[in-house]
């Protein structure tokens, strides 16, 4: 049995979203494949989502950045946080070299794991990179020229993706400039099923609703304008996080849906949502209108709202609108957009397990 060493931040789970596509194609190319998980993530997400198998071992692979909700980061808790992380760096890096070691793994995957790829590196196991963006890069925009415990925590960072054998980044990624071999491939995605008519029937939803899922990622929103949204005509919100939505007419929980957040991806008649790379690539695959609002702070945010314009029908609400409730204009707007003319890029997805099995 082959065994893959998979580091995954768990800084939301886009990381994760993004890599489970190609596990799930290496799996049918390999069915003895087996991957280790290296991750804080819980493992309910992996039950819903991986198919081949899998062991998780728990553990914080980096730090991302430290938020209030999915659209506020908080630059001075994340430096703090990193700071905490660096401290007895050589020392976390040896017990993650002894886990590998014991493990004996083919080769170690990390999204987007410094600490996994330095380790594997120490512990001469071929080491590869899995992403769209690098935490160097997003760092630089919480970064102060003049603090040079930042600029040593981004440099020790970089030096850490150096060593990396090589770097499949999806499209669309930012420039990774630690890495010295990228192997550009086209988005990654997994197989949708749309169940938009038995949502529509148990929601009993009127002819001409529209199902709106409001979902920013894995860092759960804390509040909502509810009372605002029970105005909003001709919409019924799907809304993720830990929300009381107990007696609302337009509104409903995810939680209680008892579907998938793929299921209820696929069916929405629009997305609302931060720009994060699996729901962004999933909504366009989908045909799916994107509502978006912006962080304007975070290192790939640009080039997938410049996706989601050219392959999609997109429109940004700002957050001052999102936190009042001023939904319906942007809602209405983004629906009389015209379909795109240009088609999104081939799906990368094949073609990053064939460089992972080419390691193998």
């Amino acid at each position: 049995m082959s065994k893959i060493w998979c580091a995954i931040s768990s800084h939301g789970f886009g990381h994760a979203a993004q890599l489970v596509p190609v596990l799930n194609e290496l799996g049918r190319r390999r069915p003895d494949l087996e991957v280790y998980l290296r991750t804080a993530l819980p493992s309910s997400f992996f039950k819903e989502t991986l198919e081949i198998h899998w062991e998780l071992s728990p553990s914080k692979q980096d730090i991302g950045c430290i938020q209030d909700g999915p659209l506020h980061i908080d630059s001075k808790k994340t430096w703090d946080a990193y700071r905490l992380f660096h401290e007895n760096w050589e020392e976390r890096i040896g017990e993650e070299v002894d886990v590998i070691e014991r493990v004996r793994p083919q080769c170690v995957l990390s999204n987007i794991s410094y600490l996994s790829i330095t380790a594997g590196v120490k512990a001469g196991c071929p080491t590869m990179a899995l992403a769209s963006l690098s935490w160097d890069q997003v760092l630089e925009d919480y970064r102060c020229a003049d603090n040079v415990e930042h600029s040593r925590i981004i440099e020790q960072i970089r030096q850490a993706y150096r060593g990396c054998h090589k770097l499949i980044r999806p499209f669309p990624g930012i420039p990774m400039v630690a890495f010295p071999d990228i192997q550009d491939v086209g988005p990654v995605l997994s197989p949708m099923v749309s169940l938009h008519g038995d949502i529509r029937h148990r929601l009993r939803l009127n002819a001409s609703d529209r199902i709106v899922l409001v979902a920013f990622g894995g860092i759960p929103l804390s509040s909502l304008p509810l009372s605002q949204l029970e105005t909003i005509k001709g919409y019924h919100f799907l809304v993720s996080g830990a929300l009381d939505c107990e007696g609302c007419q337009r509104v409903t929980a995810i939680d209680v849906m008892g579907l998938s957040f793929r299921e209820i991806l696929s069916s929405a008649d629009i997305i609302m949502t931060k720009p994060g790379y699996a729901t962004i690539v999933e909504a366009v695959r989908g045909d799916r209108p994107i509502v978006y609002v912006r962080r304007y702070n975070f290192a790939d945010e640009q080039p997938l709202v410049d996706f989601a314009h050219r392959y999609g029908r997109a429109v940004e609400l700002t957050l001052k609108d999102f936190e009042d409730g001023r939904w319906e204009q942007a809602l209405d707007q983004v629906l009389r957009l015209p379909f795109p003319t240009e088609f999104m890029p081939a799906e990368g997805t094949a073609i990053a397990a064939e460089q992972i099995l080419a390691i193998l």
